[in-house]
């Protein structure tokens, strides 16, 4: 990629059932702030908000679903625009309930697919990533990840997990991740099955046959609490936060508390 060049960028959001409604005004602010800067960047937003509430986007009015639809079915949505995506130079979906608080530029940008590591299966080894079990699934991986290096030139395999929330690539190769994903979870669906992390899964999937031509840190899905009680301990390093997860009141239990706080007694 020339990045002399001002290309022309199209950033995908799904917002659907009213709980989520809240965030997508302050992540797509933040977002016109941070985020690629130097380029002519336009915002889609897939929603069931009100019709005069649009935030400076283009709106597609979508039907409100139960989860995890959403986030399920967001291939389905965004190709049915398929021809109005093709005037893009890139495609990069971003998660509502996401906030951009630092500068996050061409970096991003590759000559193919672009991922982001999950935080919680970035460096910790005895963390084995959640793909698919299920060899009936199409979402099905045996095993993704890299040849890594350290400044000594001692090798070794690092395992890849990408996040489902900031994800992308050339409009080109990133519709082409679309389609593929999209048959994949249809034929899911058909047999009643939806894979352990929904569309997520399938785009590990995709991408262990398909490898990314940037891999990105944590830096781009960075948790937004316990970080230095929980994550700075298994990452072994401290990531300068670009785009941050926000956390939801209404997806905290305290079956999850009782769990971070079990790891917590354990590092």
């Amino acid at each position: 990629m020339d990045k002399n060049i001002k290309k022309k960028i199209g950033i995908l959001c799904v917002c659907i059932n009213s709980m989520y409604w809240e965030f997508a005004k302050a992540m797509i602010e933040s977002a016109r702030i941070h985020l690629l800067a130097n380029h002519d960047v336009e915002y889609m937003l897939w929603t069931d908000m009100p019709e005069e509430v649009n935030y400076g986007c283009k709106i597609f009015p979508t039907e409100a679903v139960t989860w995890p639809y959403p986030t399920l079915l967001r291939y389905t949505l965004f190709l049915q625009q398929e021809e109005y995506l093709k005037k893009f130079d890139y495609l990069m979906y971003v998660d509502v309930d996401m906030l951009f608080v630092n500068t996050v530029g061409d970096e991003v940008l590759g000559d193919g697919l672009t991922m982001a590591q999950h935080p919680m299966y970035a460096l910790k080894r005895g963390y084995i990533p959640p793909y698919e079990p299920n060899p009936s699934s199409s979402a099905y991986i045996p095993r993704f990840g890299q040849i890594s290096q350290d400044e000594n030139g001692k090798t070794w395999f690092d395992p890849l997990y990408a996040a489902g929330g900031f994800q992308g690539g050339t409009t080109e190769s990133f519709i082409k991740a679309m389609k593929a994903m999209k048959r994949g979870i249809d034929a899911d669906l058909s047999k009643n099955y939806i894979a352990i992390w929904n569309d997520e899964s399938h785009w590990n999937k995709y991408l262990s046959e398909h490898p990314p031509s940037v891999v990105l840190s944590p830096s781009y899905v960075y948790p937004d609490s316990m970080i230095e009680e929980y994550y700075n301990k298994i990452w072994g390093r401290t990531y300068i936060p670009r785009l941050i997860t926000l956390t939801k009141k209404f997806s905290v239990s305290s079956e999850a508390g009782e769990f971070l706080r079990n790891e917590l007694k354990n590092m």
